[in-house]
């Protein structure tokens, strides 16, 4: 018998798999909002509840890099505009 985390890592690589072939933002979130309202429904097996608990949390740290990737962006802008009005100061 296959132990449930075995299970998980399986599917988790396989979810992390889709994920670098490039699911947006945006796609990221709405999908992360279907798992949190079925993970509230409840209703679910173990092994389902943990496989959506697990996708949801890569999904999760995927927004979260990605924000941070836009803010670091925003931030570069930023700079530029500053350094901008310096140099024609």
């Amino acid at each position: 018998m296959v132990k449930p985390k075995q299970v998980s890592l399986i599917w988790i690589k396989g979810k992390g798999d889709n994920m670098e072939k490039g699911k947006t933002y945006g796609e990221a979130v709405s999908r992360l909002e279907e798992i949190v309202a079925s993970l509230e429904r409840g209703g679910k097996g173990l092994d389902e509840t943990l496989q959506l608990y697990e996708e949801g949390a890569v999904l999760l740290k995927q927004c979260q890099e990605d924000l941070k990737s836009a803010e670091g962006k925003l931030n570069e802008l930023r700079l530029e505009d500053i350094e901008e009005q310096i140099s024609k100061d």
